[in-house]
């Protein structure tokens, strides 16, 4: 009888990686650091909205695309925080899903606040994918605020 071992898969350490990784992703694009930001994600990085709204394309794709859409975010914002954020490390150690409640006050006087569920996939120490769930009809409401949409 033949055994066949599996590598274990160190969790842990998985998880302290991956969170750090999207701490700073947001700490950078919440302080209007879109540079910064970028760099946290792989060049073919992917951003995917699971619920798209007219307005937005519903998959981002490469450096360029997710610039330009993260920095039309947050040109128009005055503040923008995360609370109540929860980061649950998947058995696969790429994968992470985070729950957060985001909220934004414009330039204009407006705000937003919507509740996020993100399966996010790493690799490495980037950030090579992102699927985005959050309240459909509040963010359709956002990009009719900031003109993207009438």
């Amino acid at each position: 009888m033949t055994t066949h071992t599996i590598p274990a898969v160190d969790l842990v350490a998985a998880r302290s990686r991956n969170e750090a990784t999207w701490s700073r992703s947001s700490k950078l694009l919440y302080a209007g650091d879109i540079e910064g930001f970028i760099e946290c994600w792989t060049e073919d990085g992917r951003y995917e909205a699971a619920l798209p709204v007219p307005g937005l394309p519903p998959v981002l794709t490469g450096h360029e695309t997710l610039r330009a859409a993260f920095n039309g975010l947050v040109a128009q914002a005055r503040s923008i925080a995360v609370h109540d954020v929860l980061f649950h490390q998947t058995d696969d150690p790429a994968v992470a899903v985070i729950e957060e409640r985001m909220v934004a006050e414009f330039l204009n006087g407006d705000t937003d606040e919507n509740r996020l569920i993100i399966r996010a996939t790493f690799q490495g120490d980037r950030i090579a994918e992102m699927v985005e769930y959050y309240g459909q009809f509040a963010h359709q409401e956002l990009l009719r605020k900031l003109g993207f949409t009438s």
